[in-house]
């Protein structure tokens, strides 16, 4: 990334032909991508041609990993703002690898089984399906998305009434026979608190007896925290008068 002295960027255009000239993007790769013309995608960087859309941004940052706040807080006005947020974007990305093997082994209808957060009689089959593009989305309307790290992988989902975020992480190399083990952390039980609960994953359905024996013990293979935990960070919060 380029070096320079700070400046002030007054329109979304401005911060796009930054954006461009910082992650060194070819004009014409780009806008090949957008499937527009080179002289048109000089437009859009041209605040006096008024040409820029929400949508031709959103695509651009899709398309490129950038992160959309660039252009969306309007509190990020200057040149330096913005290259930190692109390192650290960078610094991030890094994590997590294009690994296509893996993709395509994991793309399709899954079934996930886990204990209920409420007692050891019911068992939660949740069906969900991983997209090509690493979306994923299950039977309950639940939506997120899959990043695939060098030894492990992450599923990170939003639920769709309490938009709380729900992270599932498993091994690369368990996945080869189309069952394996996950673990998962979530505010899912009735007082909304913080559960960890292991479970497995698999390709076809299993009947219930069956996902019980797998499972195993209820208790050991959910935790969950306990509220005297939270009542000594909170006091310890008061005592720092930050709360």
């Amino acid at each position: 990334m380029m070096s320079r002295t700070s400046e002030t960027l007054y329109y979304q255009e401005e911060k796009l032909k930054f954006v461009i000239e910082e992650l060194q993007l070819k004009k014409g790769e780009v806008a090949k991508e957008l499937e527009i013309s080179q002289t048109f995608f000089s437009q859009l960087m041209n605040y006096r041609d008024g040409k820029l859309k929400k949508w031709h941004l959103l695509a651009i940052c899709h398309a490129y990993k950038i992160p959309i706040e660039i252009f969306d807080n309007p509190n990020i006005k200057t040149t330096a703002q913005i290259q930190n947020i692109l390192k650290y974007a960078k610094k991030s990305s890094s994590i997590f690898e294009k690994n296509e093997e893996i993709l395509n082994k994991l793309i399709g209808k899954w079934y996930f089984y886990s204990y209920s957060s409420q007692d050891d009689t019911n068992i939660w089959q949740t069906e969900t399906t991983i997209h090509a593009d690493g979306t994923v989305e299950d039977k309950n309307q639940n939506r997120g998305k899959l990043f695939i790290g060098k030894n492990q992988s992450v599923i990170l989902k939003e639920t769709y009434n309490a938009k709380n975020i729900n992270t599932i992480t498993f091994d690369n190399n368990r996945i080869t026979y189309n069952i394996f083990p996950f673990s998962r952390t979530s505010k899912v039980n009735a007082l909304n608190n913080e559960l960890l609960t292991f479970g497995f994953c698999s390709k076809t359905k299993i009947d219930y007896e069956e996902a019980k024996v797998i499972l195993g013990e209820y208790d050991k293979v959910q935790l969950k925290i306990e509220h005297t935990m939270l009542d000594r960070i909170y006091s310890l919060a008061q005592t720092r008068g930050k709360i």
